[in-house]
């Protein structure tokens, strides 16, 4: 692969890295038997194409930084994705995700949820090198959050602490 195409490629990645809405878990504090919060009802967001479906159930603090508590579902694919684009509805689908609330501190502020990024059995190719390998895996097991909003109130108040 020639230099200069490698170097568009790193400065084409590093807005996205800047902007890029997700947490790694071993940044974090572990938890040790953190408190249990339950969704009693299933939570729908719609942002664009896109609509989420967090489902109710139990959610476990396992993390922590200075800011916010980071909840995880204790129910497997509890975050369901469905994307119907509007020039071509026959090309809708949808995924489950394990999932997680984002839960800050300071009351006042609303919650947000997030995605668990999925670690492969067998760790992905992307046949683009080295280095793109390494990146793909570095976002193994990430928090990443697919919507724009991070400060929900309604989530939150969804939310009843055990």
């Amino acid at each position: 692969m020639p230099m200069k195409l490698i170097s568009i490629l790193i400065l084409s990645l590093i807005p996205a890295v800047a902007f890029a809405k997700h947490v790694y878990p071993k940044s974090l504090k572990t938890v040790e038997n953190g408190a249990i919060y339950v969704l009693q009802d299933d939570y729908k967001f719609q942002e664009k194409s896109a609509t989420f479906t967090l489902s109710a159930g139990h959610f476990k603090q396992a993390y922590e930084d200075a800011k916010a508590h980071y909840l995880i579902g204790l129910t497997p694919q509890c975050l369901e994705m469905r994307v119907v684009p509007p020039k071509y509805p026959e090309n809708a689908w949808s995924d489950k995700w394990d999932c997680g609330i984002f839960l800050p501190k300071n009351e006042k502020n609303g919650a947000a949820f997030f995605m668990i990024r999925r670690t492969p059995d067998e760790p992905e190719k992307s046949n683009q090198g080295p280095i793109i390998d390494a990146i793909l895996k570095a976002g193994y097991g990430s928090f990443d959050f697919p919507t724009s909003t991070h400060k929900d109130n309604l989530l939150r108040s969804k939310l009843i602490s055990q």
